[in-house]
């Protein structure tokens, strides 16, 4: 480990970033490990996944940057589970995806909602078709599942919780709201 924690280092010390060190720190770990979760997906074997199923039933692709695509999945036998599970699926699909926008799930229907902007080839790294992000969400089921990965991440938790604030608004929301706080006397 170590060694990781070098190279992370040595990149945040020579390439540009966003926000303080610790927040550069994490982006870096958080690449390190995508790259793990898919070396995890190549040891799971198509016969393991037979028995969860992962529907793909509505799909609206954008081309380009300025609209995220929209994804919708059924996870018939996950139909009840408890938010923990589901929260942990959320914050693997965020971070195997890493380009999400916006992920809602409804754990009695068993279904999932995932906005996310697709990574096209000029721009080099995966391409995620919309029967790619199905096999994310299918390997990461399994893994969460079979208590494989840990479901005692944040990050879902932290972007459910961040939505409805300034961060999250549009600029006309963000507008309107300073010129009502500019008339209401505080």
């Amino acid at each position: 480990m170590e060694t990781s924690i070098e190279t992370i280092l040595e990149n945040v010390s020579t390439i540009p970033g966003q926000g303080g060190l610790l927040e550069q720190f994490e982006k870096r770990l958080r690449k390190m490990q995508r790259r793990v979760l898919f070396a995890m997906f190549e040891s799971i074997s198509e016969e393991a996944l037979k028995g969860l199923p992962v529907l793909l039933y509505k799909t609206i692709m954008i081309d380009g940057n300025r609209m995220p695509a929209l994804l919708r999945f059924q996870l018939p036998t996950w139909r009840g589970y408890d938010e923990v599970f589901w929260q942990a699926l959320g914050d693997y699909a965020i971070l195997t995806l890493h380009r999400v926008k916006d992920l809602e799930y409804n754990a009695a229907t068993g279904k999932m909602k995932i906005e996310y902007f697709v990574r096209t080839p000029e721009l080099g790294g995966r391409v995620r078709s919309p029967e790619q992000v199905r096999g994310i969400i299918q390997k990461l089921a399994f893994l969460v599942e079979n208590e494989t990965l840990p479901t005692d991440f944040t990050h879902f938790r932290t972007m459910s919780e961040r939505r409805g604030q300034i961060g999250e608004l549009s600029q006309e929301k963000a507008v309107a709201l300073g010129a009502v706080l500019k008339i209401l006397p505080v």
